[in-house]
């Protein structure tokens, strides 16, 4: 059945409009008396609806019950930290996170990020960014889109992870390999973490920063990965590996 995202969900008839009335009424095509899955993106509650009526730039629609999403994004909270990086690289980055389940994602600005924002283009960043969780939210069919954090310093955005999480602070010149600790922390269903840097990757101090508040600092081999690469691969692991220990699957 067709899923689509609704804010502010609630039982009862809306008129929608825009950007979600032409989903439902010119990409799904939906006439009077079609059904879909209806669910809210910030709370992670869906509804079965109808559809009452379709004109050329608006729909009617009647939800039912608010119920529990069914498709919820993973039993592992689950942060990742991106650095900074140039074009829409960081959009790849959201997308192919939200697809794999990560409950929040922070924006981190560091030495050797090569974009400068000021705060209303950091604030246009950030907005394109959550339209396009939104819609990878939509498209893989989960309930519960995850929160976009501004871009902000290395710094704070460490500090934006609790210290009982699992932290793993990924760097192309560490020796430790990531598989162990983050096999140990999915068999023990700890909150996870991830931090990565922009193009050129992390600066030692900054590596260091991170290892004094706690963070594992850990190798994903010798490859070389891009920046917009790396979140797919590690989320794309504790997705295969996670299911080993989640008894409700």
């Amino acid at each position: 059945m067709h899923r689509a995202p609704i804010p502010a969900l609630s039982p009862g008839e809306r008129r929608l409009e825009g950007a979600i009335a032409h989903y439902l009424a010119r990409v799904l095509r939906l006439r009077a008396g079609d059904t879909f899955v209806a669910f809210d993106p910030a709370t992670g509650l869906e509804a079965d609806a109808v559809t009452v009526w379709a004109e050329p730039t608006a729909i009617t629609v009647r939800c039912g019950a608010l119920r529990a999403g069914a498709r919820r994004s993973s039993r592992i909270a689950t942060t990742w930290i991106q650095g900074l990086a140039k074009g829409d690289k960081c959009d790849a980055v959201v997308r192919d996170a939200t697809e794999l389940g990560v409950a929040r994602i922070v924006v981190a600005v560091t030495k050797r990020t090569v974009v400068k924002l000021d705060r209303s283009r950091s604030d246009a960043r950030q907005a394109r960014w959550a339209r396009v969780a939104q819609e990878a939210t939509r498209q893989c069919g989960r309930s519960d889109a995850p929160i976009v954090d501004a871009p902000c310093p290395w710094t704070e955005a460490l500090s934006r992870v609790d210290d009982g999480d699992a932290r793993f602070c990924l760097w192309e010149h560490a020796t430790a390999p990531l598989a162990p600790g983050l096999f140990e922390a999915l068999a023990q269903g700890a909150p996870l973490a991830f931090a990565c840097g922009p193009e050129g990757g992390l600066e030692d101090g900054e590596v260091a920063l991170a290892e004094s508040r706690g963070w594992t600092i850990a190798s994903l081999g010798p490859q070389a990965l891009r920046t917009e690469t790396v979140a797919a691969a590690v989320l794309g692991a504790v997705r295969v590996f996670g299911a080993m220990f989640d008894k409700s699957e």
